[in-house]
């Protein structure tokens, strides 16, 4: 199985992952998880993983240590090792066999486990195919229809192109934001921490489609992640266009937007290096409204506070 998480030690490990399906008292469960014998002392060890309800699909994390056959594991999001069976959630489970038998505790009550060997993938050959597209809502502009689902487990939602377009820019872009959505749905349920997602819309005419995506995650580690990123397809190409230099190569859209924006006084400007730095732009984010382009700049992870959108209308774009 290859969604075992493995974390690394101070000291020499062996790790392999194993899948397990059966019952927590009466409600049916998958669990995958690591092994990650000690080199020098392969009877003991880290477990990591995750396990999920059959009725949910979201992935819960797991970790804890081994000893011999007798598992402990609780919630990876409070992991402890000092103090594993004071956590509210913990598996104390046996191998027996191709078996893992034993006890969940969850605060105040403790449930039955019963799990088996399975050669079954929890991930790709049971919960990926159980994830189901559900129709939403329509959003018309002009003539054309944005269809909107969201993924029945995860609840994530995106659009799927409608009434007006082409057959071939259905069958185009349709798939492409299959793909999309099924990205953003198997994140909500990999992540059950905080994985908040929105779409916002910018430009549908007869040549573009322009929508943007804004993230608000967090998945464990020291800090979240938050940020943007924008998809424009061409109607006449059938393409994703992936830079606005594609569209206009000749513009140098750093210098336009520093002649306009750069202020040597604000203080946000000086701190995030702005217009100082070019390398902030090399991988900006953007999007097509009616009026003109919104630009963003890319940070590293720790500075994504500095990440703000910046206009230019197409008459200061075609005058460069």
């Amino acid at each position: 199985m290859k969604k075992g998480l493995i974390i690394l030690l101070l000291f020499p490990i062996v790790a392999w992952s194993q899948a397990y399906a059966g019952y927590v008292g009466k409600i049916p469960i998958h669990l995958e998880i690591s092994i990650n014998e000690n080199d020098d002392d392969p009877t003991k060890g880290r477990l990591d993983g995750c396990y999920f309800y059959d009725s949910k699909l979201i992935s819960i994390p797991l970790s804890g240590v081994f000893d011999n056959d007798n598992y402990t594991m609780v919630d990876g999001y409070h992991y402890f090792e000092d103090s594993v069976n004071d956590a509210d959630e913990v598996f104390n489970l046996q191998k027996n066999g191709n078996q893992l038998i034993g006890t969940l505790k969850l605060k105040e009550d403790t449930f039955k486990v019963v799990l088996t060997k399975t050669e079954e993938d929890p991930i790709d050959d049971y919960r990926d195919p159980k994830l189901t597209f559900i129709k939403d809502s329509v959003s018309t502009y002009q003539d054309k229809q944005l269809v909107w689902f969201h993924e029945k487990y995860s609840g994530a939602q995106l659009f799927r192109l409608g009434n007006g377009f082409t057959q071939q820019q259905r069958e185009t872009f349709n798939l492409k934001l299959d793909s999309l959505h099924l990205e953003d749905a198997t994140g909500a349920l990999d992540c059950n921490s905080w994985f908040e997602l929105s779409h916002t819309i910018h430009l549908v005419d007869s040549q573009f489609i322009s929508f943007r995506k804004s993230y608000s995650v967090y998945c464990g580690g020291a800090h979240p992640s938050h940020g943007t990123v924008g998809y424009t397809f061409d109607l006449t190409t059938l393409k994703l266009i992936d830079t606005i230099e594609t569209l206009y190569p000749e513009v140098d859209f750093f210098k336009l937007l520093k002649d306009k924006y750069q202020d040597e006084t604000d203080e946000f400007q000086d701190e995030c290096d702005v217009f100082t730095e070019a390398s902030n732009w090399d991988y900006k984010q953007w999007n097509l409204t009616p009026k003109g382009v919104n630009l963003t700049p890319s940070y590293p992870h720790a500075m994504t506070a500095c990440e703000d959108d910046y206009f230019l209308s197409y008459d200061e774009i075609s005058k460069d």
